[in-house]
Parts: structure tokens; C-alpha cells; sequence
């Protein structure tokens, strides 16, 4: 199957073909690398299959490209398992300027954005590096968090900056 089609794929309202492309995804990581939003939204599918082959795609793609930022950063409010998706993979990719690491400590500090989300962006901030006085701000308050995994993370991701 051809890529073009496989991304197309992603999109349908069919089940097997939605699957089919999911699965050709993960056994093909630079099919996936051109596929990386519907992925992200993938992993929020109703069906349970899918989102577990949309995630195994995204496991193994490793940094998307830096062109595709502005798209993840959009993600970061989505559903659970996509936001989460959209934060890891901003990770990855460590961008250099400060509008994505801003972002992502508005994520850590909204007390609506899910524990797993927020513990995913407070290792993407230590990955990426930079500081700031918000990016500081909110690793400090997270790393005095009631939850032992958060303040492991938020501690780790101070010593990164």
C-alpha cells in the first residue's frame, strides 16, 4: 500500500481500514513520521485496537520533524491519549525557542490537565532544556506535588534547565 494512501486511510470512518492504516503505521516508522497528527488523534479512537496500534506506531517513530511543532503544541488540550502523544513527541523533538516550553508549563500548572498529561509535560521540559521564569515557576510548585511520581519528575527536570 502506498503511503500516500495509508494516510489517507487514518481518515476513514471504516473500522478495518482505520485499523489496516494503523497497523501499517507502526510497522513502518517513516510512514508514520508523515502521519504524526491523525496518529496523535488516533490514539484517542473509540476503538480500542486502533488506538493501541496508533500508539505503538508513535513509539517507534522516534523525533518528528520540527515543522510539525505548531501542530502538536495545538494537541496539547486534546483528549487525554492525544495530548499525551502531543507532549511526548514535543519531547523528542527538544525545540529552541521558548513558545513550546511556555506552553508546556501551563500545561503542568493547570490543575485541570490529567496527572499522566502533566507528568509527560514535566519530562518534556526537563528534555528540552530551556528555562524560563514560568518554565522555573511551575517545576518548582510540581515538584513539591503530593505525588511522589511528579516530584520525582518535576525535581529530575529542575537539574536539566
Amino acid at each position: 500500500m502506498e503511503p500516500s494512501q495509508i494516510i489517507q486511510d487514518l481518515g476513514s470512518g471504516d473500522l478495518k481500514t482505520r485499523l489496516a492504516a494503523t497497523q501499517a503505521c507502526a510497522k513502518s516508522p517513516d510512514v508514520a513520521k508523515t502521519a504524526i497528527i491523525p496518529l496523535c488523534r488516533l490514539t484517542a479512537d473509540p476503538n480500542e485496537e486502533v488506538a493501541q496500534w496508533a500508539s505503538a506506531a508513535l513509539e517507534e517513530m522516534g523525533a518528528p520533524a520540527s515543522e510539525e511543532q505548531d501542530a502538536l503544541a495545538d494537541l496539547f488540550t486534546a483528549e487525554e491519549a492525544t495530548a499525551y502523544w502531543a507532549v511526548t513527541l514535543v519531547g523528542r523533538l527538544k525545540p529552541k525557542d521558548l513558545a513550546i516550553p511556555k506552553q508546556l508549563a501551563q500545561l503542568v500548572e493547570n490543575e485541570k490537565t490529567p496527572e499522566e498529561v502533566q507528568n509527560r509535560a514535566i519530562w518534556a521540559l526537563g528534555q528540552i532544556g530551556l528555562n524560563s521564569p514560568e518554565v522555573q515557576t511551575a517545576l518548582e510548585n510540581a515538584a513539591k506535588s503530593p505525588s511522589p511520581r511528579t516530584a520525582r519528575l518535576a525535581t529530575k527536570a529542575l537539574a536539566n534547565l
